[in-house]
């Protein structure tokens, strides 16, 4: 425990955005259904909005995470390559896990979304996959990653805004629902932290 304190108080500002970000999306979670919610957090879609936000939800998947990770090795960079590759194979293999087990409506597919007009038609996935979102989980685990391993701290506060619009963007598109990407995000920060401390400090048991 003593370990995960230290590198939570070493990336105090990261976990302290993330705190404030999941703490507004718990209470958004507790004061509306899943399908108003949903509703809530699509008040406005544009053109240049739809064309944002449907080309960067790409770089939450799991292709990009393995080219980044990639990336840091030609760049001889193998630790952190280690550590990206190591955290998106975990949270993701978690995550398509819970996903097996767990039959969950995508929006698209939702019954109670069956007026909603804003689904983005060329992001779409398959209708019973949608907790915990797999996006959200790669882009969150590579943002820890990313965040506990620069001492500038500042690189930290990118990375969160990345996931975070990563995580935003599977909402925007109408691939999940809020509790599918806080879930997605919880997952690929925890599992962050295992492979940080079993592979950084040798342990996370103490």
């Amino acid at each position: 425990m003593k370990k995960i304190s230290a590198l939570i108080k070493d990336n105090k500002l990261f976990f302290l955005l993330y705190s404030i970000g999941a703490v507004i999306g718990i209470a958004i979670i507790l004061l509306f259904t899943k399908y108003h919610g949903f509703r809530v957090m699509n008040p406005y879609h544009h053109v240049v909005l739809n064309l944002f936000f449907s080309t960067f939800t790409y770089l939450g998947d799991g292709m990009f995470a393995v080219g980044v990770g990639l990336l840091f090795l030609l760049l001889k960079q193998r630790r952190l390559s280690l550590l990206i590759l190591s955290s998106y194979v975990l949270s993701g293999l978690i995550a398509q896990t819970i996903k097996y087990f767990v039959v969950s409506l995508r929006p698209g597919s939702s019954p109670e979304l069956s007026d909603y007009k804003y689904f983005y038609e060329e992001t779409l996935h398959g209708s019973h996959a949608s907790f915990p979102s797999g996006h959200a989980t790669t882009a969150f685990a590579m943002a820890a990653i990313i965040s506990f391993w620069y001492k500038d701290k500042r690189i930290g506060v990118l990375a969160f805004l990345f996931a975070l619009m990563v995580g935003y963007s599977r909402i925007y598109t109408g691939n999940h629902f809020l509790i599918d990407v806080l879930a997605g995000s919880f997952i690929g920060i925890s599992c962050s932290i295992i492979c940080w401390l079993a592979l950084v400090k040798k342990t996370w048991l103490y």
